[in-house]
């Protein structure tokens, strides 16, 4: 029984970055979602100032999505960079 309490300490002990996944993502969260959080609207602020005044005809989709209708300006380095900020809200 010891040996298995150790082997489970030392297993979540070396993956904690795995019990810690991002709260948002540009793939996987919608924006309105994003900016229903303080931290997330100011990410986003940040990033594409007008989108917030876009956000009642796009907030149920992800930034992902939105980027099929704009590629040119919602470029795989914005989201990459927007998801490098919405990583550090916990």
């Amino acid at each position: 029984m010891r040996s298995i309490l150790l082997a489970a300490a030392l297993l979540t002990a070396s993956v904690p970055a795995l019990a810690q996944a991002p709260k948002f993502t540009t793939a996987a969260s919608t924006i309105n979602d994003i900016m229903a959080n303080p931290e997330g609207k100011a990410v986003l602020e940040k990033h594409i100032p007008q989108l917030a005044q876009a956000a009642g005809q796009v907030g149920g989709q992800t930034l992902k999505q939105i980027q099929g209708m704009a590629p040119d300006r919602i470029t795989d380095k914005l989201l990459a960079d927007i998801d490098a900020d919405l990583a550090k809200i916990k």
